[in-house]
């Protein structure tokens, strides 16, 4: 956001340093029309059903959802992630969609990837991006292979059926990918005097947001900036070798096979408590 502002004040210098004085504009015959490039670029009628000229919710709003299943597990020896995910997707707009599209963020770090030519120096190191062993869909109580096209960090999957309004659908993948070493950012791993740590971000396909104001949001991902994403509750496990100590969010569903007794008292008093408890002490780690 910083850079936005430098750059649109830096812009505006320009402006008044040319036409500030009564200068005529070099090219009298621009159709430069400066209100357009500065008007605001959501809300430029007076609301309807969805929402209001304020951009508040109206009385017919809707948002599609996602819900994850993500069983995923780290091989720390060759690097790579390995996931089965389940994505359960509900139209909730007025449309019947014949596609879906996905986001695949991993695709960032491929040779022909398009952040290659956005982000300040060309990388020199790159992985695969996502490798999918399957990609099903179960419409209707059948489960059929999908019928998709990936585009940079996007994935289509073009539809044998519509999906109606209020309809749902399960896409079942199933892949992997290799994990970026230190060139990877917000995914990388790198080695201490104690061990590997790994950062573990943007690692499995999610889905692309439909809305009212520009139906899919199919922007590609270039590896800056953050993400426009649907709703919806995430049940994932990640299985790694044993000593390794996991930190996600959400609530642990298996803390008798993870952590010791003493452990387990700490956590519990932690869910009672406004201030910060260790589970793990440093001593321990």
């Amino acid at each position: 956001m910083r850079t936005l502002k430098i750059t649109l004040l830096l812009f505006l210098s320009v402006c008044a340093s040319r036409y500030g004085f009564g200068q005529q504009p070099e090219n009298p015959q621009s159709v430069y029309q400066p209100a357009e490039t500065f008007a605001p670029g959501f809300f430029t009628s007076n609301g309807n059903e969805y929402r209001s000229a304020s951009g508040a919710p109206g009385p017919a709003y809707w948002q599609n959802r996602a819900d994850y299943i993500l069983r995923a597990r780290i091989d720390t020896l060759s690097e790579v992630l390995s996931c089965k995910e389940t994505i359960e997707y509900t139209n909730y707009s007025p449309d019947a969609l014949s596609c879906l599209w996905l986001e695949l963020d991993q695709n960032t770090y491929r040779a022909d990837a398009r952040s290659n030519y956005y982000t300040s120096g060309q990388r020199t190191q790159h992985t695969e991006g996502f490798q999918f062993e399957s990609v099903r869909l179960q419409q209707d109580g059948r489960i059929t292979s999908a019928d998709y096209l990936i585009s940079d960090t996007r994935m289509q999957i073009r539809l044998p059926r519509d999906l109606k309004s209020r309809g749902k659908i399960r896409i079942l993948i199933t892949y992997h990918y290799q994990i970026p070493g230190v060139f990877g950012g917000r995914n990388d791993y790198f080695s201490t005097r104690n061990g590997k740590i790994y950062e573990m971000a943007q690692w499995y396909p999610h889905m692309c947001v439909y809305d009212d104001l520009l139906g899919w949001n199919t922007l590609p991902f270039l590896g800056s900036g953050e993400f426009y994403c649907e709703y919806g509750d995430f049940d994932y496990s990640v299985t790694v070798p044993e000593g390794m100590i996991v930190a996600g969010s959400g609530q642990l569903q298996n803390e008798k096979e993870i952590l010791s007794p003493q452990q387990e008292t700490r956590l519990q008093k932690a869910r009672q408590s406004d201030t910060t408890v260790l589970i793990r002490t440093p001593q321990e780690v």
